[in-house]
């Protein structure tokens, strides 16, 4: 489900706990990751923040969050637990669209847990967004722009507008997932040169890519274009960008 919190104050805590799992769930997590290893060896097993307590009421959200480990959401993600013992991570995601209209959709790479899927620009968040017991959402999705597309969202050269939009609930991305919405102020051709120019440098520089392509996808024809896609696809994505059109 996809809510607008447009104008919607959002308070985000996080409480140094580890989440607490029985034993023989820990021991069936941990097999399933080995296996999941074996598939592919470049995963990652960080610690990652799950949502233990969420509230939505009028123009109020307020979550806590506390500590798991990534195997922990990956085997919920795939397998499933019990409701007690599930993960719920916190996530931001950013909805790009050019001047010219046209959402940019990155390819994930072959490397990844989701090996050349389709989602927008996004991840977890992390220690570096925790300050004083608060976690700033800002923060967190200005350096996912950074670091997967090379964009300042705060650089008026870069970017006319931005601002948290959406937030996606649990049902449909394993996740509560805060969405900003930004409109780029370079168009479908000057993007496309400018993430070229940023994955040569992750090339020369050896550094890791995490998208390996960029799709435009027309405003107006996005749903279409998507559902003609081969590519497998985050589960919100359809629903997203038919929030946005409207």
């Amino acid at each position: 489900m996809i809510k607008i919190i447009d104008n919607v104050t959002i308070n985000i805590s996080f409480v140094e706990e580890k989440v607490i799992l029985p034993k023989e769930i820990e021991s069936n997590i941990d097999t399933f990751w080995q296996q999941q290893k074996l598939e592919n060896p470049k995963l990652w097993n960080g610690a990652l923040l799950c949502v233990d307590d969420f509230y939505m009421y009028n123009d109020l959200i307020t979550l806590t969050c506390k500590r798991t480990s990534y195997s922990h959401h990956l085997y919920d993600e795939r397998v499933g637990l019990p409701d007690k013992y599930t993960c719920r991570n916190l996530v931001v995601g950013c909805l790009l669209e050019t001047s010219d209209n046209f959402y940019v959709v990155g390819e994930m790479s072959e490397f990844s847990s989701f090996p050349c899927g389709l989602q927008i620009i996004g991840g977890n968040v992390d220690d570096n967004d925790i300050n004083n017991g608060k976690i700033n959402i800002f923060n967190a999705i200005q350096r996912e722009c950074r670091e997967e597309v090379n964009i300042d969202l705060f650089d008026t050269t870069q970017v006319d507008s931005f601002k948290f939009r959406y937030i996606i609930l649990p049902e449909h991305s394993h996740a509560y997932f805060f969405v900003a919405k930004a409109k780029l102020a370079m168009n479908m051709e000057q993007f496309k040169e400018h993430f070229q120019s940023y994955l040569d440098y992750l090339r020369k520089n050896n550094l890791e890519m995490e998208f390996r392509k960029i799709h435009f996808i027309p405003k107006k024809e996005a749903i279409t274009i998507l559902c003609q896609m081969e590519n497998p696809k985050r589960t919100y994505l359809t629903e997203l960008l038919e929030t946005d059109n409207k």
